[in-house]
C-alpha cells in the first residue's frame, strides 16, 4: 500500500514538473507577440512580414515536432524535456537585442526548435503518469503552457516598458533554473523503446482500423482549423487593438486573458472527456460557440470587442487538450509521436498557411481575413456533424 502511494506521489510530481516546465518554456514562445508592435515600428514591417515572424515560429516548433516526438519515444523523453527549455530560453530571450529582421527570423527559428523538442515529450508525460485521469493530467500540463504563453506577452511588455528592451536576455534565467530542476528529478527510464522504428510504426499504422484513421484525419482537421484562427488572432490582435487606441500594456492584458482563460477552459473540457468520453461533442461545442463570438469581435465597440475576443478564446482554446487525448488514445503505443501530430504536424501546416494569409492581410485587412478563416471553422463543424452519421452507415453496410 505504501509503495502504491509512493508511485502515485511520484506520478503526481512528474505531472506537476511537466506543467511547470511547460509554463516556463511557453513564456518564451509568446515573447514575439508582445514585441510585434515595437518591432513593426523598429524595422518598418508590413503585415506580411509580421505574419512571417509568427509563421516561422510555428513552422519551427510544429513541423519538426513529429521528428522529435518519434525520437523521444525511441530514446526516452528526459533528454527532450531538458534540451527543449534550454535552447528556447536562451535564443528567444535575445529577441529584444537582435539588430535586424533576418537575424530575428533565424533566432526565432532556432529558439522554436527547442519548443519542438520539448512539446511532444511534455504531452507524453500525461499519458505515462496520468493514471485514470489522463485527460485531466493532459489538460493541466496544457494549461501550464497556455498560462505561460499568455503571461509571456505581458512579461515582455513589462520588461520593455519599465526597464529597457536591451534587458530581455535576463529573461533566460527562469529557463535555466527549470532545466537544473528537471536534470535532478526527471527519471531516465521514461518511455524508452529501442524496438521502436519507422518501419514498425508504419506497419502498426497500416494495420490500424480504418475508422481510427478517418477519426485521426478528422482530429487533425480540427486542430489545423484551431491553429489557423489562434495564430491569426495571436499575431494581429495586438496591432488591431493598439490601432484602435488601446495601450500596449492593456493589449498585453487582453492577450493574457485570452490565452489563460482558454487554457483554464481546457482543464474543464479534459475533465468532461474523462467523465463522459464524448470527445467529438466537446470539440464540436467549442467551435460552435467560438465562431459567432470571434465574428462579432470585429463588429462591436472596443470594450465589447475585447469581451467577445476573450470569450471566443475560452471556447476555441478549450478544444486543444481534447484533441491531444483523442490522438493518444488512437495511437497508444506512440504517445510522444501522437502528441506531436497535434502539437506539431497540423499547427506546422497552419504556420505555412499563415505565410500566404499574411499577404492576404496586407490586401484585405485583419478583420476580413479572420471572417474568411471562420468559413473554414464552419466547414470543420459540418464535417464533425457528418462523421458519426457516415461511420454508422459504413457499419450498417458491412452488416448488410
Amino acid at each position: 500500500m505504501a509503495e502504491l502511494h509512493k508511485d502515485e506521489s511520484s506520478s503526481r510530481l512528474q505531472v506537476i514538473l511537466s506543467a511547470v516546465s511547460h509554463f516556463i518554456t511557453d513564456i518564451y514562445q509568446s515573447f514575439i507577440v508582445g514585441l510585434i508592435p515595437l518591432l513593426t515600428l523598429k524595422f518598418g514591417l508590413s503585415l506580411f512580414q509580421v505574419g512571417l515572424l509568427t509563421a516561422t515560429s510555428v513552422i519551427a516548433n510544429s513541423l519538426f515536432s513529429p521528428v522529435f516526438g518519434f525520437f523521444s519515444d525511441r530514446h526516452g523523453i528526459k533528454y527532450f524535456l531538458i534540451i527543449g527549455p534550454l535552447v528556447t530560453s536562451v535564443f528567444l530571450s535575445l529577441l529584444g537585442i537582435i539588430p535586424n529582421y533576418y537575424l530575428l527570423i533565424a533566432c526565432l527559428f532556432i529558439g522554436n526548435l527547442g519548443i519542438a523538442a520539448y512539446h511532444p515529450a511534455s504531452a507524453a508525460v500525461a499519458g505515462h503518469f496520468g493514471g485514470r485521469r489522463k485527460a485531466v493530467s493532459s489538460s493541466i500540463i496544457n494549461f501550464g503552457g497556455n498560462f505561460g504563453n499568455a503571461l509571456g506577452v505581458l512579461l515582455i511588455i513589462l520588461i520593455v516598458e519599465n526597464i529597457n528592451i536591451k534587458f530581455t536576455p535576463a529573461a533566460m534565467i527562469p529557463g535555466i533554473i527549470i532545466v537544473i530542476i528537471l536534470l535532478k528529478y526527471v527519471p531516465h527510464y521514461i518511455n524508452k523503446s529501442n524496438q521502436l522504428s519507422i518501419r514498425t510504426f508504419a506497419l502498426k499504422f497500416k494495420g490500424a482500423d480504418r475508422k481510427k484513421i478517418y477519426l485521426l484525419a478528422l482530429i487533425l482537421l480540427c486542430i489545423y482549423t484551431l491553429y489557423i484562427l489562434w495564430i491569426t488572432l495571436f499575431t494581429y490582435m495586438p496591432l488591431y487593438y493598439t490601432g484602435k487606441g488601446l495601450s500596449l500594456i492593456n493589449t498585453g492584458v487582453v492577450i493574457f486573458l485570452f490565452n489563460m482563460l482558454g487554457g483554464a477552459a481546457g482543464i474543464i473540457s479534459g475533465w468532461l472527456f474523462d467523465r463522459f468520453k464524448k470527445g467529438l461533442f466537446i470539440i464540436l461545442a467549442g467551435f460552435i460557440f467560438a465562431i459567432p463570438l470571434i465574428y462579432f469581435t470585429y463588429k462591436s465597440s472596443l470594450p465589447v470587442s475585447i469581451l467577445l475576443f476573450i470569450l471566443g478564446g475560452i471556447f476555441l482554446i478549450s478544444v486543444q487538450p481534447v484533441c491531444i487525448r483523442f490522438t493518444q488514445d488512437l495511437l497508444p503505443g506512440s504517445m510522444s509521436f501522437a502528441s506531436s501530430l497535434i502539437l506539431g504536424f497540423a499547427p506546422g501546416l497552419a504556420g505555412i498557411t499563415m505565410i500566404f494569409l499574411g499577404k492576404a492581410a496586407d490586401i484585405i485587412g485583419i478583420d476580413r481575413l479572420v471572417h474568411m478563416e471562420l468559413l473554414l471553422a464552419i466547414f470543420t463543424v459540418m464535417v464533425l456533424f457528418i462523421f458519426p452519421f457516415a461511420s454508422k452507415i459504413k457499419v450498417q453496410a458491412r452488416k448488410d
